[in-house]
């Protein structure tokens, strides 16, 4: 999310949100009650064709989440508003085509950081990787 998002990243920083504080809901149900019923089975048909789809693919279709819903995320000036929108994404009206776009932005962010693999590391802990490396 840093690297594809870099202002809204800042700006969720900004007003102290964590992304664990909306995203566990989203990993937990796996984005099941912040979609209509078509668009999830169109989710989640793509998560099991994906390798990995569940365990790694997720985090570029919550990612591409983000990018898709960021300007209405940086019109928000407060934690409450922003916590609000992350928690109840105007998607009760989506079809195929919106789901289909966010699932394109998805494939793009995963080939985009094909060749990055340090990229789903935690930036709070770039050591912990280090010493993981040289401890081999």
């Amino acid at each position: 999310m840093y690297l594809s998002t870099d202002g809204l990243h800042r700006h969720l920083e900004r007003h102290g949100i964590d992304y664990l504080q909306f995203s566990f809901r989203w990993f937990n149900n796996v984005l099941m009650r912040e979609l209509p019923l078509g668009c999830t089975v169109r989710l989640w048909d793509t998560l099991h064709a994906e390798q990995e789809g569940f365990s790694h693919f997720l985090l570029y279709v919550t990612a591409a989440f983000l990018c898709h819903f960021s300007t209405r995320l940086l019109q928000q000036q407060d934690f409450q508003g922003l916590m609000l929108l992350l928690q109840n994404l105007p998607t009760s009206n989506w079809t195929d085509s919106e789901i289909s776009l966010v699932v394109a932005e998805a494939f793009k962010l995963k080939y985009m950081f094909a060749d990055a693999p340090k990229h789903l590391l935690n930036r709070q802990q770039p050591q912990l990787y280090q010493h993981h490396l040289y401890s081999k």
